[in-house]
C-alpha cells in the first residue's frame, strides 16, 4: 500500500528536484581542478587527449565494465585501458592530459524520453508555478495575484494542479476562477502534462461553446448542472494549447533558444544525447538549423509527431516527413515516431485491465481508454515500418500495454526487426512483461514515478491498492531480459536530473525526502543496472548505440566527470550528484562553478 501524503508536504516538497546535498567527496573533486587549461577545451581543435587516474565506468557490454582512463583523437575513443599499467607509453605532441586524480567518470547519459521544448520554455518565459499538492483555494489566489500583473488580454498559463483535485474543479469553480482572472484566458496543466483547467474566456478563444452544448469526449461538466467544469482531458486540450499559442506563436528562432537552454541543464547532470519524445516540424528545423551553425550541443533522437499530438490546424503530416528525410546532421536521427495509445491514470484516462475504483461519473466498472485496437495499431504500424521508421507508443496502463504488444507481435511476425518502444508503462501485467522480452519490445520507462511522490499518490486515489502500489516491474523486466531504458519526461517533472531517477530506481524511495515509505521495494535495480538504463540502454533503445551510449573505440567522446562517487555514499543521496564537467564529442560543455564545501549550504 501507498503511504499516505504526509502533512507538511506543502512546505516540505522542493519544488525543485535539483536541490544539492553536502557532498563528503569535495576535497577529491577539488583537486580536479588540476585539468590543465588546454584540456579544459579539449579536442575542440582535434588534438589528442588523454584522460588518465580516474574511476571510469564504462557502460562497455563487449569489453571491461570499469576502466581507469582513455584517449580521444578527433572527438571519438580512440583507446580505452583498465590499468594504469596499460596506459600508452607515448603521447602525440601537443596532446592534453587530463589527471582525474580518483574521480568517477561516466558515460554522457541519454535520456529517453523528454521534451527540451516545453522545458527549455519554462525556463527561458516562466509560467505561473503552482505546488504539487496546493488546493482550490491557493490555485485562485495565484492567477489573481498573475492576473493582477498581466498585461491586457495576455494568457496566463501555468501549473502543476494535482489530479486529487478533479473533483472540486466544478462549474462553481470555473466561475470562481472566471471571476479572479479578470477576463484574462486561463489555461493550467494538470501534473501529467494531459489535461487542463481552463476559464470560460479560454473555452471561447478556443472555439468551445461556454454555455456546455460541446459534446466532445473530454470535454468536463458538472455532474449536477452539465454546465462546463474548464477541465479538459486529453486531445480536449488542444483547441486551447493551440489557441495560446496563436496569440504569442513561437519563431523557430524562438525554439532555438529554448532548446539551447534545455542542453544547458541537461549538461550539468551529464545528459549528452536524448530522445526528443514528440517532435513537430517547426521543433525539427530548429534541431536542424543548429546543427547546420555546428550548435547543436548533444545527439538527438526525434520522435516524429506524425499525428499532430499538440499540433495547429494546419498540421501537415506530409511536410514533416518530407522535411525529415532532408536532415542529415550527424547528430540527429529521424526514423522514430510517436503514437498515444491511451492517456494517464490519475484522470482515469489511461487503459487499465482493472477497473478504476467507482465513482459517480465512472460507475463500478470503468477501465478507461484505448484509442485503437491491436488490428488498427497495426496497420499505422505498417506504414511506419514502409517508411522505415521505428515508433514510441505511450502506454500508461496495462490495457494499452497489452494492446501495444499485441500489435507488436503482427509486425514481428511479418520480419518487422525496427525499435518498438512501451514509453512509461508504468502498470504491465506479468504475462505481458514475457511478451514484450519474446518480442523485444523496450521498455522506455518515464517519468520518475518508481518512488512515493505526487504522481503515484494520485494513482493511489483512483486504482484499487493492490495495483496502485504495483508500479513500474523495473527488476522483473530486467530479469526477464526486456530492454530497460529511462527517461525523464521533463517537464513532466520538475527537473531533469537522472541522478534523481537513478537513486530511485536503486532505492525506491523519494530523494528528496518529502514521502515517506517506499514503492513495491522488490522491484529495485543495483545501481550499475540503473547506469546502464540512463546510458547504454537509452541508447540501444534508439539505435544509436554505435555512436554514444558507452565508452568504447570508436564512439563520440561524450563523458562527465561526476562531482562525487555514488558508489561510496548512501544510494538516496545519489540524486545530489552533478557532473562537475560534461564533454561532448571531447570539447568541455560544461563546467560546475564554486561547488560548495563541507560545511556549507
Amino acid at each position: 500500500m501507498l503511504p499516505t501524503i504526509p502533512r507538511s508536504i506543502r512546505d516540505r516538497y522542493p519544488e525543485h528536484s535539483g536541490e544539492r546535498r553536502r557532498s563528503r567527496w569535495v576535497h577529491r573533486r577539488l583537486r580536479v581542478r588540476a585539468f590543465s587549461s588546454g584540456a579544459h577545451m579539449a579536442n575542440q581543435n582535434g588534438n589528442e587527449v588523454i584522460v588518465r587516474g580516474g574511476r571510469v565506468y564504462t557502460a562497455d557490454e563487449n569489453g571491461p565494465a570499469w576502466a581507469s582512463g582513455f584517449r580521444i583523437s578527433n572527438g571519438v575513443f580512440t583507446d580505452v585501458w583498465v590499468s594504469p599499467g596499460d596506459e600508452p607509453a607515448t603521447v602525440s605532441a601537443g596532446a592534453d592530459v587530463l589527471d582525474l586524480d580518483g574521480a568517477v567518470v561516466v558515460p554522457g547519459l541519454f535520456d529517453a524520453h523528454v521534451h527540451p521544448f516545453f522545458g527549455g520554455k519554462k525556463m527561458l518565459r516562466p509560467s505561473l508555478a503552482l505546488q504539487p499538492v496546493a488546493g482550490l483555494d491557493e490555485i485562485l489566489a495565484a492567477v489573481e495575484t498573475r492576473a493582477r500583473e498581466a498585461p491586457d488580454g495576455a494568457w496566463i498559463t501555468g501549473g502543476k494542479w494535482n489530479a486529487t483535485l478533479t473533483p472540486q474543479l466544478t462549474a462553481a469553480a470555473r466561475e470562481r476562477l472566471d471571476a479572479v482572472s479578470f477576463g484574462h484566458p486561463v489555461m493550467l496543466g494538470d501534473e501529467s502534462g494531459h489535461n487542463g483547467w481552463v476559464n470560460s474566456a479560454a473555452l471561447a478563444a478556443a472555439g468551445y461553446a461556454v454555455d456546455g452544448s460541446e459534446s466532445d469526449a473530454g470535454f468536463g461538466r458538472d455532474a449536477d448542472t452539465g454546465a462546463p467544469t474548464g477541465v479538459l482531458m486529453e486531445r480536449a486540450l488542444d483547441p486551447v494549447r493551440q489557441a495560446a499559442n496563436a496569440a504569442s506563436p513561437d519563431t523557430v528562432d524562438d525554439l532555438k533558444e529554448y532548446l539551447l537552454a534545455a542542453w544547458g541543464l541537461f549538461h550539468t547532470f551529464g545528459i549528452t544525447a536524448i530522445q526528443d519524445a514528440m517532435t513537430g516540424l517547426p521543433e525539427l528545423q530548429a534541431y536542424a538549423q543548429l546543427a547546420d551553425e555546428g550548435r547543436l550541443p548533444g545527439w538527438v533522437s526525434t520522435c516524429l509527431s506524425m499525428e499532430g499530438i499538440m499540433a495547429g490546424p494546419d498540421f501537415d503530416p506530409a511536410a514533416l516527413d518530407d522535411f525529415a528525410r532532408t536532415v542529415a546532421a550527424e547528430r540527429i536521427r529521424t526514423d522514430f515516431t510517436k503514437l498515444a495509445l491511451d492517456g494517464v491514470p490519475t484522470t482515469r484516462t489511461a487503459g487499465m485491465l482493472c477497473p478504476y475504483l467507482p465513482d459517480d461519473e465512472h460507475g463500478h466498472d470503468y477501465h478507461g481508454i484505448v484509442y485503437r485496437t491491436a488490428d488498427e495499431l497495426a496497420d499505422v504500424l505498417r506504414g511506419y515500418r514502409a517508411a522505415g521508421r521505428s515508433t514510441k507508443i505511450h502506454c500508461a496502463g496495462d490495457w494499452a500495454v497489452r494492446v501495444a504488444i499485441d500489435a507488436f507481435a503482427m509486425l514481428r511476425a511479418e520480419g518487422s526487426d525496427l525499435s518498438y518502444h512501451i514509453a512509461h508503462g508504468q502498470f504491465v501485467a506479468p504475462e505481458d512483461r514475457k511478451r514484450m522480452a519474446e518480442f523485444d519490445v523496450v521498455a522506455e520507462i518515464s517519468p520518475y514515478i518508481w518512488y512515493p511522490g505526487p504522481i503515484p499518490y494520485s494513482i493511489a486515489a483512483v486504482l484499487p491498492d493492490d495495483v496502485a502500489s504495483r508500479m513500474q516491474p523495473n527488476r522483473d523486466l530486467l530479469d526477464l531480459g526486456v530492454l530497460v531504458a529511462g527517461g525523464s519526461d521533463w517537464s513532466v517533472v520538475p527537473m531533469p536530473n537522472a541522478w534523481e531517477g537513478i537513486a530511485g530506481l536503486v532505492t525506491r524511495r523519494d530523494p528528496n525526502g518529502a514521502f515517506e515509505g517506499s514503492l513495491w521495494p522488490e522491484q529495485a535495480v543495483t545501481l550499475e543496472e540503473a547506469l546502464r538504463i540512463f546510458t547504454i540502454n537509452g541508447a540501444k533503445a534508439a539505435r544509436m548505440d554505435d555512436v554514444v551510449g558507452s565508452i568504447e573505440v570508436g564512439k563520440a567522446a561524450n563523458f562527465a566527470v561526476l562531482d562525487r562517487d555514488p558508489f561510496a555514499i548512501d544510494p538516496i543521496d545519489i540524486a545530489a550528484t552533478r557532473a562537475w564537467r560534461t564533454y561532448v564529442a571531447g570539447e568541455c560543455v560544461h563546467e560546475l562553478r564554486n561547488p560548495p564545501i563541507d560545511g556549507e549550504k
